[in-house]
């Protein structure tokens, strides 16, 4: 049986991390699978966005992935597959940042599982992740996203208003409050 079947997302997860940590590559997980492992899968991500904060090349990343039966989909890009899982596992460009805010490593979220220990964005950072793809890309389903780690986990007001003073969202910061206060 593979290592990887009948893993939750988490698990998976912490694995892939923990296997790229022992070939000197550190990641943090952002994207959709961070709200939804904060949301408790009431939003389901259909893959594993990694930022590689370690700087290594795709070589690298793709040797250490391959070793858990991760191929690369298409050949020598940051996107893998594997046969025993639904999602995929990908390496969007690092730096760690959400619109023009840099998340210093010191700054995210650790999570630990029998499988390893998975870093992945705070919760507040993760409702900004969502917020920029809302505002950016015009992603209503980024907007219910963000809204749901809200709901779900404490965030940090005062630094999503700073963010938002700092993308100029000031409007879209009041419009996120209202609707966060409707529940």
């Amino acid at each position: 049986m593979s290592p990887i079947s009948g893993l939750t997302r988490l698990e998976l997860a912490a694995l892939i991390a923990e296997t790229l940590k022992k070939a000197g590559i550190n990641v943090v997980l952002s994207g959709g699978s961070c709200v939804s492992i904060y949301s408790s899968e009431n939003y389901v991500s259909k893959d594993l966005d990694f930022i590689d904060i370690s700087l290594k090349s795709n070589r690298q990343i793709a040797k250490a992935i391959q070793s858990l039966g991760f191929e690369n989909q298409p050949k020598n890009s940051r996107h893998f597959i594997h046969p025993d899982t639904e999602l995929s596992v990908e390496f969007p460009s690092a730096p760690l940042t959400i619109g023009d805010e840099y998340i210093p490593s010191s700054a995210v979220n650790s999570i630990a599982t029998e499988h390893g220990t998975l870093r992945l964005l705070t919760p507040t950072d993760c409702v900004k992740d969502r917020l920029a793809n809302y505002y950016y890309f015009g992603d209503k389903q980024c907007l219910e996203q963000a809204l749901l780690v809200a709901r779900a986990h404490p965030v940090n007001l005062a630094s999503l208003q700073r963010w938002h003073d700092n993308e100029q969202e000031q409007e879209g910061y009041q419009d996120f409050l209202i609707l966060l206060s409707e529940k």
